[in-house]
């Protein structure tokens, strides 16, 4: 699958909810693990490059439990990548990030 590396040196992140364990399989309610082991999660974000309209991404992430994330939080995205996809004569893009997390607001005052 190929995916396509974001440039999220000049954008703001901010969670638009609470994050929730990705499903694997709707009917069981199976969580997808990555192929490392670790379950993923996902999370509605609001992203946005400065004076620009926002946009609402929803980014499935890695991470051994839930980040304490809820609607405002100001975070941290690393490795953004989008994923296009089609599937059924449907498509769009799917965005993964390597990590997601609450931003330190006391190292981004300094």
């Amino acid at each position: 699958m190929r995916s396509i590396p974001v440039d999220t040196s000049q954008m703001v992140f901010i969670a638009a909810g609470s994050p929730r364990p990705k499903v694997k399989d709707r009917t069981t309610g199976e969580i997808k693990y990555n192929a490392d082991g670790s379950p993923m999660w996902q999370l509605k974000v609001l992203a946005q490059v400065e004076d620009n309209d926002a946009e609402t991404l929803l980014v499935s992430f890695p991470a051994t439990h839930a980040i304490t994330a809820r609607l405002g939080t100001p975070l941290t995205v690393q490795g953004l990548t989008a994923i296009p996809w089609e599937t059924n004569g449907r498509h769009g893009v799917a965005f993964a990030a390597s990590s997601v997390a609450p931003m330190d607001l006391r190292k981004a005052a300094e």
